[in-house]
């Protein structure tokens, strides 16, 4: 509909929020390591994160092709961010530190990715309503082992640095 590049755009914010959730979780890794810190390390949520970023982001524009006001478009990553982030202290699932850090990467990627597209045309705000509601029953209760895998190449990579650098 000769909106690929906006669509590209969206992607590789999305992309970019992906890649700063990982690279939080192994600093955090990190520094549990160098301090000898046995319990649990600070780890940002990136379940609050990567929704904040991707339905915060589809919601906007749907709801108002641009904001002129940041604080405005802040708003619904910051409401959705909220809701997801209380379910995961509730589960125990991580601090309420923890939830605010994902919280901040994923709202920030939500502002900046619907501040850089330019206005959504009205004739296709009907199809990010219908793609919404896909991508949350896609993965609406969908567990991926995201962590595990993380802290397993965190840890290999580590010990592989560890022994062959002397760091």
């Amino acid at each position: 509909m000769g909106w690929k590049r906006n669509a590209a755009i969206w992607g590789i914010g999305i992309l970019l929020t992906f890649t700063c959730i990982v690279l939080s979780k192994m600093l955090g890794l990190l520094w549990a390591q160098f301090y000898g810190y046995e319990g649990h390390p600070f780890s940002a949520s990136g379940h609050v994160a990567s929704s904040a970023a991707v339905y915060g982001s589809l919601i906007n524009m749907i709801i108002s092709p641009r904001f002129h006001s940041w604080l405005i478009a802040m708003l619904p990553p910051a409401l959705i961010a909220g809701l997801i982030g209380y379910t995961r202290i509730i589960l125990h699932a991580h601090t309420p530190e923890e939830v605010v850090a994902g919280a901040c990467i994923g709202t920030t990627a939500a502002t900046l990715i619907t501040r850089a597209l330019p206005p959504v045309p009205s004739y296709m705000v009907h199809w990010f309503a219908f793609a919404l509601v896909p991508v949350i029953l896609f993965f609406h209760g969908y567990v991926m082992e995201a962590e595990p895998v993380l802290k397993q190449t965190f840890y290999t990579s580590y010990y592989f640095f560890n022994q062959n650098i002397g760091w």
